[in-house]
């Protein structure tokens, strides 16, 4: 029976990161200018007083909005002005995309 309970226990955290989609964020700014990383798509996070919603990730870019916009689709490599910030994709592995905002 004690052996049992670490293998339940394994079993819930599985199954609640299988729910969660794994989803994770992380940003650093400096100097204005701010370089995030977003996993996994249908996500909000707030980066330097901006709330960034990244809605769609694929191998060609991603579809985000920023303080309130409309959203935008923004290719590798491309820039946009999306809401108050300027929005640069610079790469797409898997569901996890990179981009600058300034």
């Amino acid at each position: 029976m004690f052996r049992s309970v670490p293998v339940v226990v394994g079993l819930t955290l599985g199954a609640a990161l299988l729910v969660s989609g794994c989803q994770s964020n992380s940003y650093s700014c400096r100097n204005g200018q701010c370089h995030v990383t977003v996993s996994g798509a249908d996500q909000s996070i707030e980066v330097d007083d901006t709330n960034v919603t990244v809605s769609e990730i694929t191998a060609e870019g991603m579809t985000v909005s920023a303080g309130g916009s409309a959203p935008a689709t923004i290719a590798v490599g491309e820039s946009a002005q999306v809401g108050g910030v300027t929005i640069r994709v610079t790469s797409v592995e898997g569901d996890k995309v990179k981009f600058d905002l300034n």
